[in-house]
């Protein structure tokens, strides 16, 4: 299904947000994410489906001092 993530388009085979999270080797970094301008908290992102055309915002968060 295409969806677009950070402003661009792409192809994905994951249904929800979790999967796309591992699809992208994001699982282990500290990260935001953003469907459809709302955060979805981690422990949601099993139960949060994509659909074809969703907006997808993903920022890694850095520390630093």
């Amino acid at each position: 299904m295409k969806v677009f993530i950070n402003g661009k388009e792409k192809v994905c085979k994951s249904t929800n947000i979790k999967d796309l999270v591992e699809e992208l080797s994001l699982h282990n970094k500290p990260i935001v994410v953003i469907k459809n301008g709302a955060i979805v908290s981690k422990k949601s992102y099993p139960d949060s489906q994509i659909s074809e055309k969703d907006k997808i915002e993903i920022i890694t968060v850095v520390g630093g001092g």
